[in-house]
């Protein structure tokens, strides 16, 4: 079985067992009448966590200003759409020395910014084909193969182009496109709001 009709088959496994659609979609075999403690990823119960300050007092940290950053793939996870579409969750981060000095402070451990557009394809949908030709490409891999095995994704960098957006009414950072990371822009300055000089 390949690598990625395997994650296929986890992404849909994890799909089945999510919150109850009453709508009949993703999440239809989700159980009911069950409750679960929270644990981790080993199955162990979740301990105590020890915060250096009250919750309260924690304000929102400055958005990630507007500009191009040279990001790394450290995480894909197989999702499914409310329409029922699956697509790949990436997981970039930006490294702190990618980010403006005014608010590094904020992002000690870099920026993480995830692009959920590119769909996992079927072998129909040629718009989708092509999504991701230019997104193996944009990482710098070749497209030239009959075969797709996101684990080579992991690591690969590439050029977001970082917009603002809108999320139940906040503003946040959010990637409008993924490109080539030779290509990369100086990074963006609170100052002007834009790109600034390194």
């Amino acid at each position: 079985m390949s690598k990625l009709r395997t994650l296929l088959m986890l992404g849909m496994a994890g799909a089945c067992f999510g919150p109850v659609d009453r709508a009949g979609g993703a999440g239809r075999f989700g159980m009911t009448g069950v409750t679960f403690a929270p644990s981790d990823e080993a199955g162990e119960p979740m301990g105590i966590i020890e915060l250096d300050e009250e919750l309260s007092s924690i304000e929102k940290p400055p958005e990630l200003p507007v500009g191009s950053y040279v990001g790394e793939i450290q995480d894909i996870q197989v999702q499914t759409s409310g329409k029922g579409n699956q697509y790949f969750a990436i997981k970039f981060v930006i490294s702190p020395e990618e980010i403006a000095p005014d608010i590094q402070e904020h992002y000690e451990e870099g920026a993480v910014l995830y692009w959920n557009r590119q769909i996992v394809p079927t072998g129909k949908d040629r718009r989708a084909l092509f999504n991701l030709r230019k997104f193996v490409e944009a990482l710098g891999l070749s497209s030239d193969t009959k075969e797709i095995d996101p684990n080579e994704w992991m690591g690969q960098k590439a050029k977001l182009r970082v917009v603002h957006g809108k999320f139940n009414g906040d503003v946040r950072a959010e990637i409008k496109a993924v490109e080539p990371a030779e290509k990369a822009a100086p990074k963006a300055s609170t100052a002007r709001g834009s790109r600034g000089k390194k």
